[in-house]
């Protein structure tokens, strides 16, 4: 993937860089690896609730072993979690929902940064949204501004494209 930017406090651009850049066809790719690792997040994410509520239980009750045991189970399953996140982290992608299993894959169009979306149980990438709103301002691909769409930080000139309403969606 090329070396990584440096990101530095003081450089706002630097903050807001994606490390990678994704057309409708590298997202829906990436879903072989993206669909299993969040699999992996819903469920562990359910199993982390589960265990706070035991750990609380067993604090407010007094029972100092089950507590223990509770707040190691918890101790793993959050690092269960942080590993998860490393890896979509790896990807370049973000997980926007813990349990919905929502992620963001940074792309462009129209000249401008958005965010393709994808929640676990789609098949494919149905979405966007602009990069600085949420899940709430989704909108299908087909309304993709026109322009040109950059992938792995190269213009994704020669690829194949699919007709939208928005003009023309990479398909690979």
């Amino acid at each position: 993937m090329g070396a990584r930017r440096r990101q530095d406090a003081a450089d706002p651009a630097a903050r807001s860089a994606p490390k990678r850049v994704f057309t409708v066809g590298e997202a829906n790719r990436a879903l072989v690896l993206v669909r299993r690792i969040v699999a992996d997040v819903i469920q562990e994410y359910s199993r982390l609730l589960e265990l706070q509520e035991t750990l609380e239980a067993a604090e407010a009750h007094g029972a100092a072993e089950e507590y223990a045991l509770a707040h190691a189970a918890l101790t793993r399953s959050a690092e269960g979690l942080r590993a998860c996140l490393a890896e979509l982290d790896d990807v370049g992608v973000e997980l926007k929902d813990w349990s919905l299993g929502a992620v963001d894959f940074p792309s462009t169009a129209g000249g401008r940064q958005v965010c393709l979306s994808w929640r676990y149980g789609q098949e494919r990438v149905e979405h966007w949204h602009e990069m600085e709103s949420s899940f709430a301002s989704l909108q299908p691909l087909e309304t993709l501004p026109k322009g040109r769409y950059v992938g792995e930080g190269m213009v994704a000139a020669g690829h194949r494209t699919a007709k939208g309403a928005g003009g023309d969606l990479p398909t690979d």
